[in-house]
């Protein structure tokens, strides 16, 4: 058996790639997990915006609810004040109230049109930038995937210059002992 000059540096990268290997094994896991955290975060940042959403979207049909019941006071008031059937004619008064009526009526439909139209986008804008955020920071806190990085390098092995090292130290012995003839040379 020839003995190996690069054991011990072999040793010390495969040592070395065993570390990184098990530190990538335990970064996955943690990805794991926090990709799975991130998975509900994700779903509850989505779950949070469709109920804004829809909060807004009850809110504007709240205020064109109290526009039509405030347009039907209104009317009815015009009709107890009117007293009269209009039978066609001219009206001896000149305010018969159906001039307040039609204003009131227009400014509250320009309520409920304001309320769905620049309301309501602004209200959405202002709810999808706040669901990006959060989906931001969910993605934030999750992380980059975990690297397996650059490979450990496994140095050669080396068996000649053991096997080198073995014969001096064999040629060296044998000249030591006054092996062959005082000229060097081993044969006549």
């Amino acid at each position: 058996m020839c003995v190996d000059a690069n054991a011990s540096a072999r040793h010390a990268a495969k040592q070395r790639w065993m570390e990184k290997d098990a530190k990538y094994r335990s970064d996955s896991l943690k990805y794991f997990n926090r990709e799975t955290a991130a998975e509900r975060g994700m779903q509850r940042t989505a779950m949070g915006y469709s109920k804004a959403i829809s909060n807004d979207y009850q809110r504007a049909l709240y205020v064109q609810g109290k526009a039509r019941r405030q347009y039907e006071k209104g009317y009815i008031k015009y009709l107890k004040n009117k007293a009269t059937v209009d039978e066609g004619g001219r009206a001896r008064r000149r305010t018969t109230g159906l001039r307040e009526i039609t204003d009131m009526k227009g400014a509250l439909e320009n309520a409920v049109a304001y309320e769905f139209g620049p309301n309501m986008q602004r209200r959405y804008r202002a709810r999808l930038t706040q669901m990006q955020n959060q989906q931001a920071k969910v993605r934030n806190n999750l992380g980059l995937l975990p690297e397996y990085g650059a490979p450990v390098l496994m140095p050669p092995s080396d068996r000649l210059s053991g096997a080198l090292s073995i014969a001096s130290q064999v040629v060296s012995i044998a000249s030591g002992l006054g092996v062959g003839n005082a000229s060097g040379i081993l044969w006549d």
